[in-house]
């Protein structure tokens, strides 16, 4: 089973912009429905045309749609 992407800050950034999954979901041609999955990790993830696409029309940031979650243990010690 493969570990997927829970899109946390971008699920944060639309409640505190107003901004519903519906209109997200006109914006990139699909369902509120599709979008609820592809930010809870239980759809597909998001093409990197929608990220664009939402970047360009929403002024959703970038690094939203590229979040990382390491490990805890593969994370490295910094000194």
């Amino acid at each position: 089973m493969t570990n997927k992407i829970v899109y946390h800050e971008l699920k944060g950034w639309l409640v505190s912009n107003s901004i519903s999954q519906k209109r997200v979901g006109e914006v990139i041609g699909t369902t509120a429905n599709v979008v609820n999955k592809k930010i809870n990790g239980t759809g597909s993830d998001f093409k990197l045309s929608e990220a664009r696409t939402l970047h360009d029309k929403l002024k959703v940031p970038m690094a939203y749609f590229f979040e990382i979650e390491v490990p805890l243990s593969e994370r490295k010690e910094t000194c």
